[in-house]
Protein backbone atom coordinates (compact mmCIF):
# COMPACT_ATOMS: atom_id res chain seq x y z
CA UNK A 1 0.00 0.00 0.00
CA UNK A 2 1.48 3.32 -0.58
CA UNK A 3 0.14 6.29 1.56
CA UNK A 4 0.64 9.75 0.61
CA UNK A 5 -1.50 12.85 2.07
CA UNK A 6 -2.72 16.44 1.74
CA UNK A 7 -4.06 18.58 4.05
CA UNK A 8 -7.76 19.93 2.99
CA UNK A 9 -10.29 22.76 4.22
CA UNK A 10 -10.88 25.02 6.80
CA UNK A 11 -10.15 23.07 9.74
CA UNK A 12 -6.74 21.31 8.54
CA UNK A 13 -7.87 17.65 8.07
CA UNK A 14 -5.48 15.36 7.00
CA UNK A 15 -6.74 13.23 3.86
CA UNK A 16 -5.00 10.15 2.97
CA UNK A 17 -4.67 8.51 -0.30
CA UNK A 18 -3.93 5.08 -0.70
CA UNK A 19 -2.74 3.08 -3.48
CA UNK A 20 -4.31 -0.61 -2.76
CA UNK A 21 -3.09 -2.50 -6.34
CA UNK A 22 -3.44 -0.28 -8.81
CA UNK A 23 -6.79 1.36 -7.05
CA UNK A 24 -6.96 4.31 -5.01
CA UNK A 25 -9.03 4.92 -1.79
CA UNK A 26 -9.21 8.39 -0.36
CA UNK A 27 -9.49 8.75 3.93
CA UNK A 28 -11.30 12.06 5.07
CA UNK A 29 -11.57 13.98 2.07
CA UNK A 30 -12.51 16.94 4.02
CA UNK A 31 -12.99 18.80 0.14
CA UNK A 32 -12.41 18.77 -3.37
CA UNK A 33 -9.42 20.69 -4.46
CA UNK A 34 -6.93 21.12 -7.54
CA UNK A 35 -3.96 19.91 -4.93
CA UNK A 36 -6.04 16.46 -4.23
CA UNK A 37 -6.75 16.22 -7.94
CA UNK A 38 -3.25 16.46 -8.39
CA UNK A 39 -2.24 13.98 -6.30
CA UNK A 40 -5.25 11.69 -7.81
CA UNK A 41 -3.85 12.01 -11.39
CA UNK A 42 -5.65 10.29 -13.91
CA UNK A 43 -6.58 7.58 -11.74
CA UNK A 44 -10.37 6.76 -10.60
CA UNK A 45 -11.42 6.66 -7.05
CA UNK A 46 -12.99 3.48 -5.93
CA UNK A 47 -13.42 4.10 -2.48
CA UNK A 48 -13.57 6.51 0.42
CA UNK A 49 -13.54 5.78 3.87
CA UNK A 50 -14.35 7.78 6.66
CA UNK A 51 -13.09 7.66 9.73
CA UNK A 52 -16.06 9.74 11.18
CA UNK A 53 -19.01 11.86 10.18
CA UNK A 54 -17.91 15.34 10.94
CA UNK A 55 -18.28 17.50 7.75
CA UNK A 56 -14.63 18.08 8.05
CA UNK A 57 -13.70 14.54 7.11
CA UNK A 58 -16.75 13.92 4.78
CA UNK A 59 -17.04 17.48 2.40
CA UNK A 60 -15.70 16.09 -0.45
CA UNK A 61 -17.24 12.41 -0.12
CA UNK A 62 -19.28 13.15 -3.47
CA UNK A 63 -16.74 15.02 -5.80
CA UNK A 64 -15.63 11.44 -7.30
CA UNK A 65 -18.70 9.71 -8.10
CA UNK A 66 -18.94 6.18 -8.52
CA UNK A 67 -16.42 5.91 -5.51
CA UNK A 68 -18.26 3.86 -2.91
CA UNK A 69 -18.43 6.14 0.33
CA UNK A 70 -18.23 3.99 3.63
CA UNK A 71 -18.82 5.60 6.98
CA UNK A 72 -19.96 3.56 10.70
CA UNK A 73 -23.79 3.31 11.09
CA UNK A 74 -23.37 5.00 13.70
CA UNK A 75 -22.40 8.32 12.36
CA UNK A 76 -25.24 8.03 9.31
CA UNK A 77 -27.00 10.73 10.92
CA UNK A 78 -24.26 13.60 10.77
CA UNK A 79 -24.20 13.01 7.10
CA UNK A 80 -28.04 12.75 6.28
CA UNK A 81 -27.93 16.24 8.78
CA UNK A 82 -24.93 18.09 6.82
CA UNK A 83 -25.90 16.77 3.42
CA UNK A 84 -29.37 15.56 3.11
CA UNK A 85 -29.65 15.18 -0.37
CA UNK A 86 -26.51 13.10 -0.86
CA UNK A 87 -26.25 9.91 -3.17
CA UNK A 88 -26.44 6.59 -1.53
CA UNK A 89 -23.90 4.96 0.68
CA UNK A 90 -21.79 1.83 0.56
CA UNK A 91 -22.33 -0.72 3.51
CA UNK A 92 -21.72 0.35 6.65
CA UNK A 93 -18.04 -0.18 8.29
CA UNK A 94 -18.05 -3.16 11.07
CA UNK A 95 -15.78 -3.48 13.76
CA UNK A 96 -13.44 -6.00 12.64
CA UNK A 97 -14.06 -6.00 9.07
CA UNK A 98 -11.30 -6.25 6.74
CA UNK A 99 -11.49 -3.22 4.26
CA UNK A 100 -9.33 -2.55 0.70
CA UNK A 101 -8.07 -5.85 1.47
CA UNK A 102 -5.18 -5.29 4.13
CA UNK A 103 -6.86 -2.63 6.93
CA UNK A 104 -9.13 -3.50 9.62
CA UNK A 105 -11.99 -1.60 11.16
CA UNK A 106 -11.93 -0.69 14.92
CA UNK A 107 -14.91 0.86 16.23
CA UNK A 108 -13.49 3.82 18.74
CA UNK A 109 -16.11 5.64 19.92
CA UNK A 110 -15.80 9.00 22.15
CA UNK A 111 -15.12 11.66 19.59
CA UNK A 112 -18.47 10.92 17.40
CA UNK A 113 -20.73 7.65 17.97
CA UNK A 114 -19.47 5.90 14.78
CA UNK A 115 -15.53 6.88 14.84
CA UNK A 116 -13.36 4.27 13.73
CA UNK A 117 -9.70 3.50 13.43
CA UNK A 118 -8.02 1.47 10.62
CA UNK A 119 -5.08 -0.78 11.64
CA UNK A 120 -2.78 -2.51 9.38
CA UNK A 121 0.76 -3.86 9.42
CA UNK A 122 2.39 -0.79 11.06
CA UNK A 123 -0.44 1.62 10.19
CA UNK A 124 -2.89 3.13 12.07
CA UNK A 125 -5.48 5.64 10.79
CA UNK A 126 -6.63 7.26 13.37
CA UNK A 127 -9.17 9.86 12.66
CA UNK A 128 -9.60 12.50 15.40
CA UNK A 129 -9.20 9.79 17.96
CA UNK A 130 -5.46 10.19 19.00
CA UNK A 131 -3.24 13.11 17.69
CA UNK A 132 0.72 13.80 18.50
CA UNK A 133 0.34 14.64 22.16
CA UNK A 134 -3.33 15.29 22.63
CA UNK A 135 -6.32 12.92 21.87
CA UNK A 136 -9.95 14.24 20.20
CA UNK A 137 -12.66 16.48 21.50
CA UNK A 138 -15.71 14.86 23.46
CA UNK A 139 -17.21 18.08 23.87
CA UNK A 140 -19.28 17.46 20.21
CA UNK A 141 -22.66 16.31 19.80
CA UNK A 142 -22.51 12.47 20.72
CA UNK A 143 -19.24 12.64 22.26
CA UNK A 144 -18.46 10.70 25.47
CA UNK A 145 -15.34 11.04 27.53
CA UNK A 146 -15.77 7.06 28.57
CA UNK A 147 -16.10 5.93 25.42
CA UNK A 148 -13.14 8.29 24.35
CA UNK A 149 -11.33 6.58 26.91
CA UNK A 150 -12.12 2.49 25.92
CA UNK A 151 -11.37 3.22 22.67
CA UNK A 152 -7.66 4.88 23.46
CA UNK A 153 -7.01 1.64 26.03
CA UNK A 154 -8.17 -0.46 23.14
CA UNK A 155 -5.56 1.05 20.65
CA UNK A 156 -2.60 1.59 22.78
CA UNK A 157 -3.29 -2.34 23.88
CA UNK A 158 -2.67 -3.29 20.44
CA UNK A 159 0.65 -4.99 20.28
CA UNK A 160 3.57 -3.64 18.72
CA UNK A 161 4.45 -0.45 16.86
CA UNK A 162 2.53 1.41 14.21
CA UNK A 163 2.80 4.71 12.12
CA UNK A 164 0.00 7.39 13.74
CA UNK A 165 -2.16 8.49 10.72
CA UNK A 166 -4.21 11.34 12.47
CA UNK A 167 -6.97 13.21 11.19
CA UNK A 168 -5.37 16.65 11.92
CA UNK A 169 -1.34 17.36 12.83
CA UNK A 170 1.83 15.66 12.40
CA UNK A 171 2.18 11.75 12.31
CA UNK A 172 3.54 9.88 15.21
CA UNK A 173 4.11 6.62 15.90
CA UNK A 174 2.09 4.44 18.52
CA UNK A 175 4.94 4.24 20.69
CA UNK A 176 5.98 7.50 21.20
CA UNK A 177 2.36 8.50 22.13
CA UNK A 178 2.60 5.49 24.95
CA UNK A 179 5.19 7.05 26.59
CA UNK A 180 4.76 11.06 25.79
CA UNK A 181 0.89 11.14 25.37
CA UNK A 182 -0.23 13.09 28.88
CA UNK A 183 -4.08 11.84 27.80
CA UNK A 184 -2.73 8.08 27.63
CA UNK A 185 -1.78 8.02 31.20
CA UNK A 186 -5.00 6.85 32.90
CA UNK A 187 -5.92 4.60 30.23
CA UNK A 188 -3.06 2.04 30.12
Amino acid sequence: MKISSICLGPLATNCFILEVGGAVALIDPAEDSPGLRALIGDRSVEWIINTHGHFDHTGGNWAFPGAAVRIHAADRPLLDKDYPDHPPLGPPLDDGEIVLGELTVVHTPGHSPGSVALVGENVLFAGDLLFAGSIGRTDLPGGSVEDMVASLRRITELPGDYTVYPGHGESTTLEVERKCNPFLAGVQ
